[in-house]
């Protein structure tokens, strides 16, 4: 299905007037602007990390907490079966 110049200008012009297909291409072009912006993030992070003199930030870690009462024991041993 083919639409000559003239159909195509009259669908452009009723597409330009309607509110609904606006506030469809406003909601899409928002989409698609967050996704290049985390594009964006995601490659300069990328290159940070590619760097020749990037270094990892060391992990924090929580302190080891003292049991009072010392270690753990293992497993418990099981309870004599009931014969």
């Amino acid at each position: 299905m083919a639409l000559d110049f003239s159909q195509f200008e009259e669908v452009l012009k009723v597409a330009k007037s309607s509110e609904v297909v606006k506030k469809d291409l406003r909601k899409a072009l928002r989409g698609v602007s967050a996704a290049i912006n985390a594009l964006n993030q995601a490659v300069a992070d990328m290159e940070t990390v590619l760097a020749d003199d990037y270094q990892p930030a060391p992990k924090v870690r929580k302190p080891r907490t003292t049991n009072p009462n010392g270690a753990k024991r293992g497993r418990k041993p099981k309870a004599a079966s009931a014969e």
